[in-house]
């Protein structure tokens, strides 16, 4: 049994999808090549006899010189490559939040450094940063009191800590120096044969253009703002809490022949905790007068005017160790 036959309209109009098509020579039609001498596009297909024009991977490269010297490669190198310092960001309303959670909690006897904003994982800083930047974004309800440290911050952001009852200062770490904060024991002592070092790194002081636009600045709070001009400053004699930990700290012999040497020239000095030298001790300095001669002799740079302990002949250790055995073997006797 057949079924009836639907009775649907079949014209439509013009724009049915039925009568769509693209105007004459729109779409040209793909010339197939190689396809034999007849196809017009056949044997070589367009390339000619042989070349690197006839070879696959041809991009026609502008800079190819048929194989000689190129152009740019005979000319000169010009202009200078400076890397851009990279810093992460954090803005007030993640700090205050963070503070009101407990996330992080405001120490009491020091301000919020770097390493407090990355143990709470506040910010994330790799090997390519150079620090904490503090932006204002929710400076409108941002109303908790804060000591914070970071190493550069916007004036809006600023203006908030301090409207807030705070204090911030921005300070510099060297690449090196921000990782010995963040990761201390990288650097400590470890045992013979691990990868970790026995001696923590000294600070260090910024570079000049940061120096003057940021870290002397007191528009942007730097650290080193209250200094005079004629004032020596010197990396280990940085701020209290700027520098490292002083049982970490390192004993260069040098350091202290050059201050004499700085006080007897009659230089402001600025003792570690960040007060000048008084009367006595630049008297007291200058009675000494050590000269750069003493400095190179008490800090030496080439390895060949450091000391030397050469190590025992072969005869003498063999005794010394024989020596120690009878020691432990004759112990172990009187325990027994």
């Amino acid at each position: 049994m057949s079924l009836p036959a639907l009775d649907l309209p079949t014209d439509i109009g013009p724009l049915a999808l039925n009568n769509l098509s693209d105007n004459v020579g729109a779409r040209r039609k793909k010339r197939r090549l190689g396809r034999g001498v007849g196809s017009g596009r056949g044997r070589h297909a367009g390339r000619g006899m042989k070349g690197r024009k006839a070879r696959s991977g041809n991009h026609g490269f502008t800079n190819f010189d048929g194989g000689q010297t190129k152009l740019q490669k005979g000319l000169p190198k010009m202009g200078a490559y400076r890397p851009r310092l990279e810093y992460t960001y954090l803005n007030l309303y993640k700090l205050q939040e963070a503070v009101e959670r407990g996330r992080l909690v405001p120490p009491a006897d020091r301000p919020i450094d770097v390493k407090d904003l990355f143990d709470a994982k506040l910010v994330t800083l790799r090997q390519r940063h150079a620090g904490v930047v503090l932006l204002g974004q929710g400076y409108e309800s941002f109303k908790t009191p804060l000591r914070i440290e970071v190493q550069k911050a916007s004036e809006r952001a600023i203006a908030a800590v301090e409207a807030a009852g705070g204090q911030i200062e921005a300070v510099y770490y060297s690449r090196l120096t921000l990782r010995a904060k963040l990761k201390p024991h990288r650097f400590e002592a470890d045992a013979p044969g691990r990868r970790h070092g026995d001696m923590m790194p000294r600070p260090a002081l910024p570079p000049p253009k940061l120096m003057r636009n940021i870290y002397l600045s007191e528009r942007q709070r730097g650290y080193l703002r209250n200094l005079q001009p004629g004032d020596v400053i010197r990396p280990h004699e940085q701020p209290g809490h700027v520098d490292l930990d002083l049982k970490h700290k390192p004993k260069y012999p040098g350091w202290d022949a050059a201050d004499q040497q700085a006080m007897a020239a009659g230089k402001p000095f600025l003792l570690p905790d960040g007060t000048r030298a008084s009367p006595e001790q630049i008297a007291e300095a200058q009675q000494r007068k050590p000269v750069a001669k003493t400095v190179r002799k008490e800090n030496p740079t080439r390895p060949r005017d450091r000391s030397y302990a050469p190590p025992p002949p072969a005869g003498k250790r063999l005794v010394r160790d024989r020596l120690r055995k009878e020691e432990l073997e004759a112990l172990e006797r009187s325990l027994k």
